[in-house]
């Protein structure tokens, strides 16, 4: 069946369909380490059964910082 992806509103991330049923979550704007130096982001799943299968994964991602002088 069909499987639905998503992430949390509100964060700078995206996700992108990389290959059939593969996903690669990338940045949708700058990320700036000095305002928010760590993120943890819950990617859900669910399919379109009866009763609907979910699960979820907790991605701990780290900001490093560029020098920018």
């Amino acid at each position: 069946g069909e499987v639905r992806v998503s992430l949390p509103e509100g964060l700078p991330f995206r996700l992108e369909k990389s290959f059939e049923d593969y996903y690669s979550v990338v940045t949708a704007r700058e990320l700036d380490r000095e305002e928010v130096p760590e993120y943890n982001v819950t990617v859900r799943a669910a399919d379109g059964g009866s009763p609907a299968l979910r699960s979820s994964a907790v991605l701990a991602l780290r900001v490093l910082d560029v020098n920018d002088n």
